[in-house]
């Protein structure tokens, strides 16, 4: 691999930084084993959790709540080391009790089976998407892009009625059925829940690729490969799919939980007896023993996920083996300094100049800007004592390159059409939202709601006679300032705790940061939700609902930010910032996260789909 980012050690280290050298397989046994021992402590808290979540949606007060939860968490996990999981009534087709092992053991295979499927199409599909999106002219990489909203778009119960109708009118006009729109089975049953868990890792999936490798095609050792007359493929797959590995591996397993979030839905839809319909009988059934049972299968799943995922890593960038000599042993286990660098980063990163940078860098190009960045403080600039050489040739005003970008463009006119519904919406309404219409006589006809499309309605009414087009566009103005604050919320908590996990990597901080992300998996995103605004109450206004969404979905932020910096620690401007004396929190905010940006975009714009 040509990287010319590998980073070089230092001449000298202290005595109490040199450690015997130890045998990869000796340290990977190490990590396997502290990571497996930490997920035991990680399904505890699962358990501790569903016996709460339980309690909390019945309707227990939270100090109640917390007593039951403990006592049954202490039984359940006695029970557990003796093989008992309980029985279940709601995960049997007879009603008749039966173990939970054995549901398990039917239901489990099916729902992993569909997801394995699902994201193996959305993993080939979204590369190939990307890397010709990133490789291609702009005109189709434009079109690729855009194409992806449709699946970041498009609710997962909309998705699976849209195929079911699909699929029901080309049975009715050809005769025959083509694609089975229910039931269980391993051939044309697959194909449409198949297809629904897919559409969003798909563009997931494409849109981290195409930022990947666009920021690679840029590096000094792809010019040097296309200078030494190696061919496109060696190229892309030699040197620039390895380097932009590990964001679309982090993507991938990100994916993994979108998936499952949207499991019970398509399931329940398209009548896949897996451990997603499952979970819905047992918590409408009030089935402890299925609910704890499935929601322990779901966090363990998590946890050898990330697992693979932290294995995948280091064999990538075999520089992730050790921890780079240059960051501070004192950082990486104390606390107290953790959470002042903490403070200290989030201020930084919220001033100007983590942006200014940023924008510096992306206006020099990627090698230059990395090579002015300095940790020095209020350094004067670098005057060249030579002129510069005349060449004859200006470059465009800024404004005429903006106006040949055709994604700007695109991109532009859909967001100024969002800000003239989040500020305009009630007053474009043609009617009040709240005013209901019963029975009407029109045309000699007595109607009743919901009415047609048409003078009075222009997009229809609902069945208590309101405008659909008013209630739109007043809701709209809602929902949006929802999604906006929780999406901020989402991305501020994630950076910062992803940028921590990351620096730290290895700590007890790291390994509470990662934990917490995977108890919260092991839920799926709608109940856990739909728990937390009960618990901080739904008549509180909006607060409530900005708090459950960023609580169910700050992880996936973090675990993309945490695998990135895990990445950019090891490179020499990082060494040279912490040799002349820099502090985290600068070096964090100042020469990691800017090189996060353009990749953070994408994720806000997914994560505004998401949180719908």
């Amino acid at each position: 691999m040509a990287d010319t980012s590998m980073a070089t050690a230092p001449a000298k280290k202290s005595p109490s930084a040199v450690s015997p050298k130890r045998k990869p397989a000796v340290d990977i046994l190490s990590f396997i084993g502290q990571r497996l021992a930490f997920g035991i402590l990680v399904l505890l808290f699962v358990i501790f959790l569903s016996y709460l979540g339980i309690d909390m949606a019945g309707g227990t007060p939270l100090g109640p709540a917390l007593r039951d939860a403990f006592s049954s968490s202490a039984s359940y996990i006695g029970r557990l080391f003796l093989g008992d999981m309980g029985l279940t009534t709601a995960g049997s087709d007879t009603l008749l009790p039966l173990p939970v092992t054995e549901v398990l053991a039917e239901r489990l295979p099916r729902s992993l089976g569909l997801l394995g499927v699902s994201l193996l199409l959305a993993t080939v599909v979204g590369i190939v998407l990307g890397t010709i999106a990133a490789r291609g002219r702009s005109g189709r990489s434009m079109a690729i892009i855009l194409s992806t909203l449709v699946g970041v778009s498009v609710p997962s119960f909309f998705a699976a009625f849209l195929l079911q109708w699909a699929a029901t009118s080309m049975t009715r006009q050809l005769g025959r059925s083509i694609l089975p729109v229910g039931g269980f089975g391993w051939d044309k049953h697959l194909i449409l829940p198949m297809l629904v868990l897919a559409a969003r890792p798909i563009a997931q999936i494409t849109r981290i690729t195409f930022v990947s490798l666009q920021n690679v095609l840029q590096q000094d050792y792809v010019r040097t490969a296309r200078s030494k007359g190696l061919m496109r493929y060696q190229i892309i797959v030699v040197h620039v799919i390895r380097n932009a590995a590990i964001p679309i591996l982090t993507t991938i397993g990100i994916s993994l939980r979108f998936s499952l979030s949207s499991l019970p839905v398509v399931e329940y839809y398209f009548g896949w007896p897996g451990m997603g319909s499952a979970l819905l009988k047992g918590i409408a059934r009030h089935d402890v023993n299925l609910t704890v049972g499935l929601a322990l299968s779901m966090g363990t799943l998590f946890i050898l996920v990330n697992l693979i995922l932290e294995l995948a890593y280091r064999l990538i960038d075999p520089r992730l083996m050790e921890t780079p000599a240059h960051v501070g042993t004192g950082e990486r286990q104390k606390p107290l300094v953790v959470l002042k660098n903490a403070w200290a980063t989030t201020v930084d990163l919220l001033s100007h100049n983590a942006i200014t940078n940023w924008i510096r860098r992306r206006r020099g190009g990627d090698a230059q800007a990395t090579l002015q960045q300095t940790p020095i403080d209020d350094q004067p600039p670098i005057e060249s004592e030579e002129p510069e050489e005349d060449l004859g040739y200006k470059p465009p005003p800024e404004w005429k390159q903006a106006l040949r970008n055709g994604p700007l463009i695109v991109g532009g006119l859909m967001i100024l059409g969002l800000l003239a519904i989040l500020f305009f919406g009630p007053m474009l309404a043609p009617s009040s939202p709240f005013r209901m219409q019963g029975l009407i006589f029109q045309d000699g006809e007595l109607l009743a709601p919901p009415f047609a499309p048409g003078e009075s309605y222009p997009w229809g009414s609902d069945p208590l006679g309101r405008d659909m087009m008013s209630l739109i566009l007043s809701g709209a103005q809602q929902t949006l300032i929802l999604a906006v604050l929780a999406v901020a919320a989402r991305t501020l908590v994630g950076v910062i705790l992803g940028a921590i996990a990351g620096w730290t990597e290895g700590s007890r901080l790291d390994r509470f940061i990662l934990g917490l992300a995977e108890v919260i998996s092991a839920f799926p995103t709608l109940l856990l939700a739909m728990i937390l605004i009960l618990a901080f109450g739904i008549r509180q206004g909006m607060p409530p609902f900005v708090i459950a969404l960023c609580f169910v979905g700050w992880g996936e932020i973090m675990q993309f930010v945490r695998s990135e910096v895990m990445s950019i620690r090891p490179r020499p401007y990082i060494e040279s910032a912490v040799a002349v004396g820099a502090r985290t929190p600068r070096i964090i905010g100042r020469h990691i996260l800017p090189h996060l940006f353009s990749a953070l975009i994408s994720i806000v714009a997914l994560e505004m789909g998401a949180v719908r």
